[in-house]
């Protein structure tokens, strides 16, 4: 036993060499570092971002400091930091952009608001800033006190109590019959496009057999109807009829004033007893009453 392990730990000459010499190789990339450590570096100094900071903060050095890396001959520009919250007095409808970049707004607020004038928006008072998508409540609250609109405007400003009212613009009376949209549309009570559809409804009736058929025009109001009667007129006119000798039952239901089972009736009927000698012969068809004859009958003719 004690053989076995005499020759299992004993080494050679040659290996205990081998050893000797891998163990001081070992050594040396052990302490190497600390043998060549360098001393600290100094950080290297970004001078554009010194002088950034230096213009921010409180000068602390005196001109004749040997230490300051900013010579006298140096005198660093503003930065946008030092001007950024310029307070000052301003009309809100005609500052420029540099102005409100002075206040401290963002750009895109900048061109929101310059967008909101140039579209024709205007600021009545200074509260009217808060309006403004994306403006900031801190933004408002810092720049409204500073806020002078002098000037009132006139676009929207209110004449004063007991002034002269604006010279209305002149407006010729019109013929409904025959009136189109461009004469229509400055007809006060004229809105929303209800110019297009009186002429519309006009062109499906065939011409208006009376004035008050106007009221019956999609989207008119009494009280429009009553701002446009001083500037319309009506002049009976030869209606367009529909021969009802002719007309199938789908054309027939085309007018406005005749529906669907009245159209069919009426085809139907002349299929059945042939042409109609007048207009009063649809007055034999059971369920067209007395007051619906009367409203469609200026509309037929049997030739």
């Amino acid at each position: 036993m004690n053989r076995i392990v005499k020759d299992y730990f004993s080494f050679s000459k040659k290996e205990t060499t081998a050893a000797i010499i891998l163990l001081i190789i070992v050594g040396s990339f052990i302490a190497l570092p600390y043998v060549y450590k360098k001393e600290g570096e100094r950080p290297v100094i970004d001078k554009q971002l010194q002088e950034a900071v230096s213009a921010i903060q409180p000068n602390t050095t005196t001109k004749d400091s040997t230490n300051n890396d900013f010579s006298d001959h140096y005198q660093p520009a503003p930065t946008e930091l030092e001007t950024k919250y310029a307070l000052f007095e301003f009309d809100p409808n005609t500052l420029d952009a540099a102005g409100w970049k002075r206040l401290g707004l963002r750009d895109k607020t900048i061109n929101t608001l310059l967008n909101y004038r140039n579209k024709g928006g205007k600021f009545r008072k200074p509260e009217d800033i808060r309006k403004i998508w994306g403006l900031r409540p801190q933004e408002a609250d810092r720049i409204i006190p500073y806020a002078k609109i002098d000037a009132p405007q006139n676009d929207y400003s209110k004449p004063a109590y007991g002034s002269a009212a604006p010279t209305a613009k002149t407006i010729i009376v019109v013929d409904i019959n025959t009136a189109q949209t461009q004469e229509l549309r400055n007809i006060p009570g004229m809105e929303n496009g209800l110019q297009y559809r009186i002429v519309k409804f006009r062109e499906k009736l065939g011409g208006f057999i009376n004035l008050d058929q106007m009221k019956e025009t999609y989207g008119m109001t009494d009280s429009a109807f009553t701002a446009m009667q001083p500037y319309i007129k009506f002049v009976p006119a030869a209606v367009v009829k529909i021969n009802i000798n002719t007309a199938s039952d789908f054309e027939l239901n085309a007018h406005p004033y005749i529906t669907k089972p009245v159209a069919k009736a009426i085809a139907l009927y002349r299929t059945q007893h042939g042409n109609y000698q007048s207009v009063a012969d649809i007055k034999k068809i059971a369920f067209i009453r007395e007051d619906t004859f009367q409203k469609i009958a200026p509309y037929l003719t049997t030739y």
